[in-house]
């Protein structure tokens, strides 16, 4: 396997991998600068992106598809595809996967995949890309293993995605569990109480009570908690500067950043990045 940065990149990499036990061919994580563009081409497996930060429009055959914060964009075999134009700054997730060895691994994953592009929102997929990322960036034990079951975890979430949604197991009020998904999905955006109350209808004082109820805190410290576990992965998996991954991760700044991170952790995001890298 190889690790290499796409020229042009903001941040991010490129892992060329080509395992035929785990099924993957290349994944990996990009900060795209404006004017980047991705030239038309395809796989002879399936290739799926997943937008985190961001609006692109990509081609796909004979159509055309927005893709915004959250979306899911996978794309068949054989099918050409390209970044339609420009765009500004922009973040995703990309992984190109065999699927015949997840099935012989999962047998219950069989399942007749479209032969047309899958778009739909599904930010859940997040998780499963960053424990693949995790895998490819950190030398861990059993990293074989530790491959394998990551990319089952993609194709189960895709898999997922693409099935009709789940009905929750737990009892969870509507406008709390939207303001959860929110914070979990879209950490990056500025949250303000009256601003996540305002998306589901309720009195600011009425939602913070609520939410604590059901999750024993308020939601700017579930906020901070969902931002700090991505900044640790970012710290560890990524080469973005402190500055912009405060930015990315929706802070205000980076000493604001630091601030956030020291209480959580107790240590610093550059000190953490280094005891990583020893």
């Amino acid at each position: 396997m190889s690790l290499t940065q796409p020229h042009g990149l903001r941040a991010g990499f490129h892992a060329d991998v080509h395992d035929p036990v785990s099924g993957l061919v290349h994944a990996g994580e990009q900060w795209v600068p404006e004017q980047f563009l991705i030239e038309p081409h395809q796989h002879p497996v399936w290739e799926i992106y997943l937008q985190l930060h961001g609006v692109t429009r990509w081609a796909a055959g004979d159509e055309s598809y927005l893709l915004q914060p959250g979306h899911l964009f996978a794309v068949p075999p054989g099918l050409v595809h390209h970044l339609a134009g420009r765009s500004g700054n922009h973040h995703f997730y990309f992984a190109a996967i065999d699927l015949d060895p997840v099935v012989r691994r999962q047998p219950a994953l069989t399942l007749d995949w479209p032969a047309t592009v899958v778009h739909r929102e599904a930010g859940e997929v997040a998780h499963a890309f960053a424990q693949l990322v995790r895998e490819l960036t950190t030398r861990y034990e059993y990293n074989d293993t530790g491959l394998a079951l990551a990319v089952d975890h993609l194709v189960l979430s895709v898999a997922r995605a693409m099935a009709p949604t789940a009905a929750p197991q737990l009892a969870m009020h509507p406008a709390v569990r939207t303001v959860k998904r929110l914070l979990e999905q879209e950490f990056h955006e500025h949250w303000t109480l009256r601003r996540l109350a305002d998306r589901v209808g309720l009195a600011p004082s009425y939602l913070a009570e609520l939410f604590a109820d059901h999750l024993g805190q308020p939601p700017h410290r579930y906020l901070n908690e969902r931002r700090i576990d991505r900044a640790r992965q970012l710290l560890e998996s990524s080469d973005l500067t402190i500055t912009a991954l405060a930015l990315t991760l929706g802070f205000s700044s980076s000493q604001h950043f630091a601030r956030v991170f020291r209480h959580h952790t107790g240590t610093t995001p550059t000190a953490h990045r280094a005891s990583m890298r020893e």
